[in-house]
């Protein structure tokens, strides 16, 4: 996605003009700088994409945070909401959170090792 225009760009594009480059990051036709449509500490999060997720928070029976230390406000609020819309709350995670402690499920693991057997339809 371009910073400046907002311009997307689809992967492949991006890695065949990097590599054509030699490893030089191409630009937009407006002069921008492309990234991934990630969004990167210090930026805001996209409004509708929180209000979207705000409410199926709400309207969920099950929260399942996945790989993540849920101190990254305000997405890490999200489990709290579910439980306090009477949702239950699995964690998955590596490390400790600072939610296991109301959630219904806690597995400390790799995520790769835990979820593995249902990408490959052996669960």
């Amino acid at each position: 996605m371009c910073l400046g225009c907002a311009a997307r760009y689809e992967l492949p594009w991006v890695r065949q003009k990097f590599e054509a480059a030699g490893g030089r990051a191409p630009d937009c036709d407006c002069g921008g700088y492309i990234k991934t449509a990630t969004v990167s500490f210090g930026q805001a999060m996209p409004e509708a994409a929180m209000a979207r997720a705000e409410t199926l928070t709400v309207g969920c029976d099950l929260f399942l945070a996945i790989g993540s230390s849920l101190v990254v406000w305000p997405a890490a609020g999200f489990p709290m909401l579910a439980k306090r819309n009477g949702a239950r709350l699995a964690i998955l995670n590596r490390e400790e959170t600072e939610f296991d402690d109301m959630a219904d499920l806690v597995i400390h693991d790799d995520i790769g090792t835990v979820l593995a057997p249902f990408a490959t339809g052996r669960a």
